[in-house]
């Protein structure tokens, strides 16, 4: 993105990387670098160093072991890769803040600088012995932190790989013999020892043995006496004369410390301005910047370095706050949209606690180092007395050396021990003077550019002040090069990368979440959330919106209407108006929440899909087999009417031998069981009656005397000679009907005898379901009439048995009509008294159908049920409304929004008998689809659910298991093949492990399996509209009910493969 951004606009680009220590800053970096080379170098890149040639040198200068990271920079740096005409020219490199302190002092568990280790395992033995070199060990620079070693990583290998990368940027032999000699050097600087004599009353320091001085004169090419005198004494010059002041032994080991930190850090610098000339570009149109910086720091022992560190991570916090405000504002101005302004964070205060003057505590700092007399101790009293009330400062409780800071990722306390020492990060002159005449080049030339910018600074001092000149700190400093550094990134297009690590033991598949609640409040990510809540977080493009959710709406909009589609889409999931959405100019800004539900509602459509292509195609499938048995089946049926003789009596039906179905039980990998039709079973074992009705009539139980008999969803009846159909359809009512109804109705008429045949009341069954319902605590504070005031578009219900003139809920314009038309649908089945049996399954299924067909109907349905049931005084006209209600309830429910006014209707208002029906329809809906808001099934209900209803009965299916034994079991209507096939494992003592079951019916030649997830009444009810479809294409007459599936949600746990 920031290749692109800068060939297109032509403005630089800048990556921020930030992170805790040991989170793959350095990594990140360098895996950009090598992205950006490797795939964007010209026909001539042989000519162009490739700075990762150079990253060695910088990893084994700047990185160091510490107690977090084995490979931790210990520096900040700024990468800039160089583009003309979309290909890289070249690199350079800006360095920020090395860690000086670390040269002379390390923690236990710390290691120094690599290249002192690499040095030591591998350089030639004749050249160790020429530079007095021993064993790490024997170092006080290295053997401080007594982790001499890192596991894992091979000194004398990366050596050699050191040298190379050196060589690569031209150094000659005698340049490298030189940096050896520096490093060489430092080390025996560390090693020298001092002693203290007093005279004249005061301490005075003396170098124990003059061994280590000298060693360190030779390979420096210095002479040991100034040398001596630089590390035991201090020079003030005056304009007369130069004075000579002895130091003490903590002063002389300071300025031993102080001398090793600049030869560690000038030659830091020199090479780092030989990587740049050697990778500097010829010419550049733009750049790429990468900024690899230190993450916010609290260790165990915080200092100076520290205090400088969370500073420049003060200012990328607020510069990264600011950035994203920018952008976020500057999006919503594009899109024409009203933007709130956002408070400013805090981060900005804390950045003036610690800089503003006078009285900031780095400007207290810098003052108190330009005072000989000044200590660490008068430093931290002046802090006390200008910021002891400030809510960024907390004061120790016992007279400790340190303060408190409330940076923005949180209280960081900083121990003042040498802070004014560090601060003054400068050599004396009569040091710089000496190593300006050293005979090493390398050592004469930074000395001396080093002498050219202080007597620069001290110029420009002078001038400014008109006093004796400002000595440069190391606060002043850092203050200026972050100042520099956020300067370019201002002028840049920004991008950030926030590095996290998930655990701070470095295993692996361990997520510690303390650990990275930690980092993401160090790193400010929760800062920028939170500036991101404020308004609308998720924008999406009119395009990728609509080919995501654009189906939601009902159909896909063209792409000359995007903008109303959008609107569209969001008004019918989200509602309008709504505060979770804004819609722009070119995209759609969305709250999280918002986005949520519309992943939801996609999920749920997918799954939808996805089911109803399954049931599609398993339909094809069985049609086309059913459709290879049409000839046979109608030759039987022929000859079956030829030899019974009397043309036109009524007949058992052959279909229904052929068609015979038991269900059995399955697991979900394995058949285990063929079972016979439950007819031949009978046959088998003699003759005998159906059982007699229970003598306890006030609750029936209903069983099928064979499988097939339910599965028919209309009647069929066929004449003498199998040929043609015979209608002839009474006086009905005056209100007319759908043309594809009045095709069913003539093409099923007379079949009702058949059906009627294939149902019988039975005994109890020996498996009863057994639940547990009760309706909710709070059913008796949602009145049918909270329902009316909130969805209806008048506030009464119609005279039962009147036409509506408009829908009784608030519909849109494409389901008005279709209210309408079920309205007369539902009254014709209500109050028309010709109509028989037969006649109201058709009509009630075909009802059931519309509300299957079309979710957006189902309220509206039974709104209009109730109105014609409410205090109807024809009692016939309000049990077939109670049969209807029943009937519905079977195949789906209603919103959530309706659910419980309709449980509470029902309850008050049920026909004698038709309440706890109706409850419990709706409890059993409720309990199996909890995911759903709306529950439904695949299928209009079955005839024995019809016959059920209206005998306000329950039902029962004959089980036959792998053993052939056979016995009946309670079925209901929002019962699964899971939760049937568990109730008869538990009868059967099986109560463990009852999931994964379900069960299959066999229809005399084939199984016909039933998802675990799927009711097992809809299996009954395919095979129904199965049966129908093989009369309608016999007839040339499509079968007009085509109800769809609307199951929402479907866990492939609970697929039975």
């Amino acid at each position: 993105m920031a290749y692109t951004l800068s060939q297109s606009s032509g403005q630089e680009q800048c990556v921020l990387i930030s992170g805790h220590s040991g989170s793959g800053k350095t990594e990140a970096a360098k895996a950009i670098v090598q992205y950006l080379t490797m795939l964007y170098q010209g026909s001539d890149s042989h000519r162009i160093r490739q700075p990762c040639s150079v990253l060695p040198i910088l990893e084994s200068f700047g990185n160091a072991r510490t107690i977090l990271n084995d490979n931790s920079s210990r520096f900040g740096k700024l990468l800039n890769i160089h583009l003309q005409h979309g290909i890289v020219v070249g690199t350079s490199i800006s360095q920020y803040l090395l860690e000086k302190s670390r040269v002379v002092f390390q923690a236990h568990g710390e290691r120094n600088y690599h290249v002192f280790y690499e040095l030591l395992a591998g350089l030639p033995v004749e050249q160790k012995e020429e530079m007095y070199l021993q064993e790490a060990e024997s170092y006080f620079y290295l053997n401080q932190g007594r982790a001499c070693e890192v596991l894992g990583k091979e000194d004398s290998q990366d050596f050699l790989v050191l040298v190379q990368a050196l060589e690569g940027i031209s150094l000659s032999d005698d340049q490298l013999n030189s940096t050896w000699a520096v490093l060489a050097a430092i080390l025996q600087l560390g090693n020298i020892c001092f002693t203290s004599y007093e005279k004249e009353s005061f301490e005075h320091a003396a170098i124990a043995s003059d061994t280590e001085i000298q060693i360190v004169a030779n390979l420096l090419c210095v002479s040991a006496e100034l040398l001596q005198s630089a590390v035991t004494h201090r020079v003030t010059v005056t304009s007369y004369d130069r004075i000579f002041t002895p130091l003490s032994v903590e002063g002389a080991i300071d300025a031993r410390d102080c001398i090793a930190k600049a030869l560690y850090y000038l030659l830091f610098e020199w090479l780092l301005l030989r990587i740049n000339e050697c990778l500097a570009p010829w010419e550049s149109d733009c750049a790429v910047g990468i900024v690899d910086i230190h993450g916010f720091e609290d260790l165990g022992v915080n200092s100076l370095e520290q205090l400088c560190i969370n500073l420049a991570n003060e200012h990328l916090q607020w510069f990264f706050c600011q950035t994203v405000i920018a952008q976020e504002e500057e999006e919503y101005s594009q899109e024409q949209l009203a933007w709130i302004p956002i408070s400013k964070m805090c981060s900005e205060s804390c950045l003036d606690f610690l800089t503003a003057k006078p009285h900031g505590i780095l400007c207290i700092l810098d003052d108190q180092t330009s005072l000989i007399q000044a200590t660490d101790h008068t430093f931290l009293q002046k802090c006390h007395y200008h910021h002891g009330n400030s809510p960024w400062y907390t004061k120790p409780k016992l007279p400790l050396p340190e303060f408190t800071v409330q940076h923005f990722a949180g209280p960081v306390t900083y121990q003042v021990h040498k802070f004014l020492n560090k601060n003054r990060d400068q050599l004396q002159p009569e040091v710089l003077d000496i190593f300006s005449q050293s005979r090493l080049k390398v050592v004469s030339h930074i000395f001396q550019r080093a002498k050219a910018a202080y007597g620069q600074r001290r110029e420009l001092g002078g001038r400014g002040r008109g006093l004796r000149p400002q000595p440069s700190t190391l606060v002043s400093k850092f203050q200026q090069s972050l100042q520099d550094l956020t300067a370019k990134l201002r002028g840049s297009h920004a991008f950030f990368i926030r590095c996290i690590t998930p655990n701070p033991r470095k295993l692996s598949n361990v997520f510690d979440v303390e650990y990275v609640n930690c980092q993401l409040r160090h790193s400010g990510i929760l800062e920028a959330i939170h500036i991101l809540k404020e308004g609308f977080p998720v924008h999406l493009p009119f395009q990728s919106f609509l080919a995501r959710y654009g189906l939601l709406a009902g159909s896909k909009p063209s792409s000359l209407q995007q903008r109303e589609g959008c609107a569209a889409v969001l008004a019918h999931v989200l509602g309008n108006p709504s505060d979770l959405y804004q819609i722009g100019v070119t995209k759609v800004f969305l709250k999280e929440k918002g986005r949520q539900l519309l992943e939801r509602r996609w999920l749920q459509r997918q799954s939808w899909a996805v089911v109803t292509l399954q049931r599609k195609f398993r339909r094809l499938l069985q049609r086309r087999r059913l459709q290879e048995k049409v000839t046979l089946i109608q030759a039987h049926f022929r000859g079956y009417q030829a030899r019974s003789g009397a043309k036109g009596q009524p007949r058992d039906n052959p279909l229904a031998m052929q068609g015979t179905a038991s269900p059995a039980l399955i697991s979900s990998h394995v058949v285990t069981v063929l079972c016979t039709p439950d007819r031949q079973e009978r046959g088998r074992e003699g003759d005998r009656d159906p059982p007699s009705p229970s003598p306890s009539r006030s609750q029936d139980f209903l069983s099928m005397d064979k499988f097939i008999c339910p599965v028919q969803a209309a009647i069929r009846c066929f004449d003498a000679e199998g040929a043609s159909f015979c209608f002839s359809l009474q006086d009905v009512g005056l209100l007319e009907i759908p043309a594809e109804l009045a095709d069913l109705l003539h093409f099923v008429e007379g079949r009702h005898q058949a059906q009627a045949n294939q149902i019988t009341e039975t005994q109890p069954p020996e498996v009863k379901v057994k639940d547990d319902l009760s309706l909710p605590p709070t059913i008796n504070s949602y009145p049918f009439s909270s329902f009316i005031k909130s969805h209806f578009q008048k506030p009464d219900f119609p005279a039962p048995g009147q036409p509506l003139q408009h829908p009784l809920t608030h519909l849109d314009a494409e389901h008005q009509e279709s209210a309408l038309e079920i309205n007369k649908l539902i009254l014709r089945f209500i109050g028309d008294q010709s109509l028989r049996g037969w006649q109201e399954v058709l009509l009630g299924n075909y009802i059931a159908g519309r509300g299957l067909g079309d979710a957006a109907l189902r309220n509206e349905i039974f709104s209009q049920v109730v109105a014609q049931t409410w205090r109807n005084p024809d009692t016939e006209h309000s049990q077939r409304g109670w049969v209807l209600m029943a009937t519905l309830l079977s195949c789906f429910g209603p919103s959530p929004a309706l659910e419980k006014p309709l449980l509470k209707f029902v309850s008050d208002y049920g026909m004698e008998g038709y309440s706890a029906v109706c409850q419990r329809k709706m409890l059993t809906a409720a309990q199996c689809t909890e995911t759903e808001p709306a529950p439904s099934r695949a299928y209009p209900p079955t005839q024995l659910e019809w016959t059920a209803n209206q005998r306000r009965g329950k039902m029962v299916l004959d089980v036959h298991t792998f053993n052939e034994e056979k016995f009946s079991a309670e079925v209901e209507s929002w019962m699964t093949g899971e939760q049937y096939a568990a109730w008869i494992l538990s009868a059967r003592g099986c109560d463990k492990k009852t999931r994964g079951w379900s069960v299959s019916m066999f229809t005399g030649n084939t199984w016909q399996d039933l998802l675990g997830c799927d009711f097992v009444l809809d299996l009954i009810g395919e095979m129904e509209e199965t049966s129908n479809f093989i009369c309608s294409s016999q007839a040339s007459t499509e079968y007009p009910i085509t109800p769809e599936r609307d199951r929402s949600i479907l866990h492939s746990s609970d697929l039975d493969m």
